[in-house]
């Protein structure tokens, strides 16, 4: 029997893609599910917004792609990060579309397909403003010239990702805006299948005239924006039992390294989940969970596998009660960005990291 429980609610994962649908009803939507779906589970979201209508989803890597389509995901799928050379033969039935930053790789690409009668369809990669993968703008009518000129590859796309979507009036964003859009200019009539926008360029509405967009954590419920954090559905709790409760005398040192020394008489639980389950270390004596509705503070390191929490003020609470480490309990919630504030990280970490959990379950969808 697991000790707690990653629930995945796919309704909501839904609910957060035909938000995002209808804010650019013109605009395909391709759903990010990439990293096993930001934690939530790769085949249970891609069957899920299949069934809603769904027939576009990006994942990173090709290995993401094939697990999508031994689950029987059937429509289209880009992957992000490229075909890598040893991944070129097991992909080649699963008519992928697949990003292009590199000659090299075009050219191993263009060889398997002549030698087995396949064409390749690829999305150009440039590089804006992000200094990861992808050609920078000067290069691309050299890159073009050299793609169109290899046999059995489509350029049928051109992308890029933005630096700091979450503030449309920054100088790097409007940089990469213009960027991209004058290298739209030299593409080809073939290449339609243009995107730039993710979570927050589309909340921001960011170059509405492309015809694609990425919506990502958005999917998950989460958003830097406030405006529009009301308006998204959080998918993920983590819900785990209470092992012990016991009382614990004034002065007495709570965990490893001895940060914390009670300053009373106190009534301690333990939770046994910590940071080899996915909960960051760092949150250690900054955060709380929920026992009764009611928020209690964590005491002392968190460890390998439990943490400690002062349930003092909140007399009754034994072994078996249930707790919540993310999600809602009573009229009170934990949510993954205010995790994610007290760790000094993002929100897509803190559901990558619990998301690993062995115990998922899923509901809706």
């Amino acid at each position: 029997m697991w000790p707690a429980t990653i629930e995945i609610t796919l309704d909501n994962i839904v609910a957060n893609w035909q938000f995002f649908v209808s804010l650019r009803p013109s605009c395909r939507m391709a759903a990010v599910v990439k990293s096993d779906a930001y934690g939530h589970g790769l085949p249970q979201t891609g069957l899920a917004l299949q069934k809603a209508g769904a027939d576009l989803l990006a994942v990173f890597t090709a290995g993401e792609a094939c697990a999508l389509r031994q689950a029987g995901f059937r429509g289209s799928i880009w992957v992000l990060q490229g075909i890598l050379p040893e991944e070129i033969a097991r992909v080649a039935p699963l008519s992928l579309t697949s990003a292009c930053w590199s000659l090299d790789n075009a050219r191993l690409l263009s060889e398997y397909g002549q030698a087995h009668g396949l064409t390749w369809r690829l999305h150009l990669k440039v590089d804006t403003g992000m200094s990861r993968l992808g050609f920078l703008p000067e290069e691309v009518p050299g890159a073009l010239a050299a793609l169109q000129a290899l046999p059995n590859l489509d350029v049928c796309g051109c992308f890029s990702h933005l630096a700091i979507s979450t503030q449309p009036e920054h100088p790097v964003t409007r940089q990469q805006v213009a960027a991209f859009r004058r290298v739209l200019r030299q593409l080809p009539d073939s290449c339609r299948e243009n995107h730039l926008c993710a979570t927050e360029g589309i909340l921001n509405d960011l170059v509405p005239e492309l015809p694609f967009a990425r919506p990502g954590i958005g999917l998950y419920g989460y958003t830097e924006m406030p405006a529009f954090a009301g308006k998204l559905l959080p998918a993920m709790s983590l819900k785990c039992r209470v092992s012990s409760v016991k009382s614990v005398p004034a002065g007495a040192c709570v965990s490893y390294s001895c940060l914390q020394q009670l300053s009373r008489a106190s009534r301690l639980a333990v939770i046994p989940f910590g940071y080899a389950d996915g909960y960051p270390r760092c949150l250690t004596n900054v955060t709380a969970v929920l026992l009764r509705g009611q928020r209690v503070p964590i005491l002392g390191r968190i460890c390998m596998g439990m943490m400690m929490v002062d349930v003092t003020e909140v007399p009754g609470v034994a072994a078996g009660e249930e707790a919540v480490l993310l999600g809602c309990q009573g009229e009170d919630s934990i949510m993954a960005d205010e995790l994610a504030a007290r760790a000094n990280t993002i929100s897509h970490e803190i559901l990558c990291g619990l998301g690993k959990y062995p115990q998922r379950v899923w509901q809706g969808g």
